[in-house]
């Protein structure tokens, strides 16, 4: 099963401390300690999650902002808004203090507007609207050695960052930029926190960190673990919860924005990747079906009602899975689909049920009669044609004890007897010890044989027909309970935007139940 992920990337403003690998080790990132940036673009590395086994965290370290190695500042932008686009809570990473110039490159976020669009048709979008899609603010302010003080009175590391987010009170055109960009960061990090990091350890202990990490270090590193699992949330675009799988089908199609020189569109995204959802679900879940299904081809022929109660039990199966995995099927297009499949698929299980059922019983009538068919000389005299109905009474009997033969049994008994009458209108020719009265009792059963086999016949077709009508109800009140539960899935881990991806469900739900006819209609 796809594991539903949580993205929480991180980027530096520094070039130093940088890994000297060329990717996360199974340990996380190794940090070095050259001046040369080894990181290029974003590393991902991905961790389970302390306490829900069904949850992965996955961390995102980007490359140093201002790298002088890069060929231009676009570079920069683009990695600055995939950080953004990519993840629900952005960790900014700076060294010393959090002034002016640590802050600078978080500058970028002005240009979300000029890459960025929320809705397919839409050429732009203000912060208000972008906001919703744009993840947490944690600064995280290393090797801290300063006096956290402000106007000489003490403040917590959330009032300082406040205070460095604050405008100027000037009419310059350089503080009126100053103000535009401080502006949309507190528009767009709506939701922010820092933490201020002591040196890890004594300058002459830095090279055993392992054993000497100072307890302040790790009183604060405890506190941001904290914090980071208090506040991370499944990643979602309008309420599609991002599997590992869907992330990458994301973060391709924003790559492929940026090649192709056009905005990042995220209405886009989403229409794309719930496609790719549905498509890749509804095709696990037809998998699942088919090789659930396929269990009982050996043991064909069965009767109609176990078939129909595995086709059941295989049906609720695949519709689990296929609730479990798809996204926003908000027309129930590919539930209808794969409801669609699990009928057609029912059916050609039936009549390779029933061409079985038809064949093993013909096989075991053959068994019987093939005694009877080299016994002529005691048929074809007086008081012969008495001696073969008891010989075809007894197989008769035999037939009806025998086990596994299926529905079918009836017919091709029917059939057997139909092929065979011109030898038992030879027998009572050639009987003239027959009285007329036995004659006429023999007809009277004869006929009576013939319509019990077809009321069975009847009954089976109307119990058929029942059955049917039985899966069908089964199925639509299966689909109903199923879609509630994906509902209460998705209102309890996406994000603020619940309320409104909660109205369109509801009407859905609505929509359902007041349907007199079934989904798959």
């Amino acid at each position: 099963m796809s594991r539903r992920v949580i993205f929480l990337p991180r980027f530096r403003s520094d070039k130093a401390h940088r890994s000297d690998l060329q990717g996360p080790t199974s340990k996380g990132f190794t940090v070095g300690h050259t001046m040369q940036s080894q990181t290029k673009g974003i590393w991902a590395w991905p961790v389970p999650h302390p306490v829900d086994k069904e949850i992965c965290l996955l961390l995102l370290d980007m490359e140093g902002l201002g790298d002088s190695e890069k060929a231009n500042e676009q570079h920069d932008i683009w990695l600055f808004i995939m950080a953004m686009l990519l993840c629900n809570v952005l960790v900014y990473n700076t060294e010393k203090t959090l002034d002016n110039k640590s802050l600078e490159q978080l500058r970028y976020v002005k240009n979300m507007s000029e890459h960025v669009r929320s809705q397919i048709f839409s050429r732009g979008d203000k912060p208000s609207i972008l906001e919703s899609h744009l993840p947490s603010l944690v600064v995280c302010v290393r090797d801290c050695a300063l006096k956290l003080e402000w106007d000489e009175k003490p403040c917590t590391p959330d009032e300082y960052m406040e205070k460095c987010f604050q405008v100027r009170r000037s009419n310059s055109l350089k503080d009126e930029e100053f103000n535009r960009e401080r502006d949309l960061m507190c528009a767009y990090f709506k939701k922010r926190k820092c933490f201020m990091f002591p040196m890890p350890a004594h300058p002459e202990d830095m090279d055993q960190l392992e054993n000497k990490l100072s307890k302040k270090f790790l009183k604060v590193t405890e506190e941001f673990t904290s914090h980071i699992y208090q506040i991370i949330k499944y990643k979602n675009i309008d309420g599609v919860i991002l599997t590992g799988q869907l992330f990458l089908q994301v973060a391709e199609l924003y790559v492929q924005a940026q090649r192709s020189g056009n905005m990042a569109c995220i209405e886009g995204a989403r229409k794309q990747v719930v496609l790719f959802a549905n498509m890749q679900a509804m095709d696990d879940a037809k998998g699942v079906y088919q090789r659930e299904m396929e269990t009982l081809l050996n043991k064909l022929p069965v009767e109609y009602n176990e078939l129909q109660r595995h086709q059941e039990e295989c049906s609720k199966k695949a519709m689990a899975l296929f609730y479990r995995r798809s996204v926003l099927d908000r027309n129930h297009e590919h539930e209808k689909e794969l409801l669609n499949f699990t009928m057609k698929e029912f059916e050609r299980m039936k009549e390779t049920n029933t061409d079985r059922s038809y064949t093993v019983s013909k096989q075991r009538l053959r068994v019987l009669y093939k005694p009877l068919k080299n016994m002529n000389a005691d048929f074809m005299q007086l008081g012969g044609y008495q001696k073969y109905e008891v010989a075809m009474q007894k197989l008769d009997e035999e037939y009806r004890a025998t086990e596994g033969l299926g529905d079918e049994k009836d017919k091709a008994y029917k059939d057997f007897m139909e092929k065979n009458k011109d030898r038992a209108n030879q027998i009572r020719v050639v009987d003239k010890a027959l009285t007329q009265a036995q004659q006429e009792e023999i007809k009277r059963r004869t006929l009576e044989r013939i319509n019990e086999q077809q009321m069975e016949a009847l009954k089976m077709e109307n119990k058929a027909k029942e059955a049917d009508i039985s899966l069908l109800n089964s199925q639509q009140q299966f689909i109903i309970r199923m879609f509630n539960d994906n509902l209460i899935n998705i209102q309890k881990h996406t994000d603020e935007n619940i309320k409104e991806i909660q109205k369109t469900h509801q009407k859905e739900m609505d929509s359902v139940k007041n349907k007199s006819k079934c989904v798959i209609c």
